[in-house]
């Protein structure tokens, strides 16, 4: 099921911007109750996107297994 859900779960035009920004590196899915500007608790991160050199958002959401439902 989880499989799924992560499939389901597809990356906003702001985070395929923000992935530009950051080749070869992750952008992260947090919980909507928290800002990316502020500090956000490990538990808040619903999981992250791998992102390539050409800054392109490659493969499914790997879930954060310390994330804790708001």
């Amino acid at each position: 099921m989880k499989k799924l859900i992560k499939k389901l779960i597809q990356p906003s035009q702001g985070e395929i911007e923000e992935a530009l920004k950051f080749p070869n590196g992750r952008v992260y899915l947090i919980h909507p109750d928290y800002s990316a500007d502020g500090e956000v608790p490990p538990s808040a991160i619903i999981g992250a996107w791998k992102v390539d050199a050409d800054g392109k958002i490659v493969g499914d959401l790997i879930h954060n297994p310390n994330y804790t439902e708001q």
